[in-house]
């Protein structure tokens, strides 16, 4: 079994496509996971989610798709200082986007379970093994971090939300956030776009997983914000270096 898999592409096309570029130089795969935060965020929201339909991913369920199918956007302090510059993509994005599409993505499923002959338990989530939103950070508190594996416990949960990347061990499970496709906030990782190679190693009975990262054309995606009248513009990552 051979799976890659993307996280918070967040309507970054251009980012996605370099991903999966990269993805079919290391093909063939049995399955590409979407890890949820697919289609909130950038210039090109329904050609994100066309894009991800076309090769046949497997897409989960995020907090923005959950977001977006209640339409209403987190209180405060969700967006920091560009929360008011968010609220509009928030806008921007429910009207160009079909009612169906966004029921489809509110409507996906939070967590996929993977075992080869009842093996270890390869868990793939957005946040946690939980729930949407509570953060994974390694430092913290262990009791809470043992609460956040979830049930059934995975040898490997491989998630994303935090857009930094983290290898973690807590107890049994190792925790894996290879980073974000479409929204780096690093400033030297900006035009960085981050997916994991996960693999079934059939003579140990383990799952492996390796991060991967590859560029991307940080001025193609700001000229697509530009070209449809996306409000975010300015926040796109490598925006001030345009």
């Amino acid at each position: 079994m051979h799976i890659a898999v993307v996280s918070d592409i967040h309507a970054n096309l251009t980012a996605l496509r370099a991903v999966l570029r990269d993805i079919d130089a290391r093909a063939p795969f049995d399955l590409i996971v979407s890890n949820g935060d697919q289609i909130l965020g950038g210039p090109r929201p329904l050609e994100t989610w066309q894009e991800l339909q076309r090769i046949g991913a497997h897409c989960l369920r995020g907090n923005t798709e959950r977001d977006l199918g209640a339409g209403e956007f987190p209180p405060e302090p969700a967006g920091g200082r560009w929360r008011d510059r968010i609220l509009d993509v928030f806008d921007w994005t429910i009207e160009v986007l079909p009612d169906d599409i966004i029921a489809r993505a509110a409507a996906l499923p939070r967590r996929l379970e993977l075992d080869i002959d009842g093996g270890p338990l390869l868990v793939i989530s957005h946040a946690n093994g939980v729930n949407l939103d509570e953060f994974i950070w390694a430092d913290t508190d262990p009791a809470e971090l043992d609460r956040l594996m979830g049930t059934p416990r995975p040898a490997l949960l491989v998630v994303g939300h935090i857009h930094a990347p983290l290898d973690l061990q807590v107890g049994p499970t190792r925790v894996l956030r290879a980073g974000s496709v479409g929204l780096m906030y690093e400033a030297d990782a900006f035009n960085q776009a981050h997916w994991t190679e996960i693999t079934w190693d059939a003579p140990r009975g383990a799952w492996t997983a390796e991060p991967h990262a590859v560029t991307w054309d940080h001025t193609a995606e700001i000229a697509a914000g530009r070209a449809v009248g996306y409000p975010g513009t300015e926040i796109l990552p490598g925006y001030e270096r345009a």
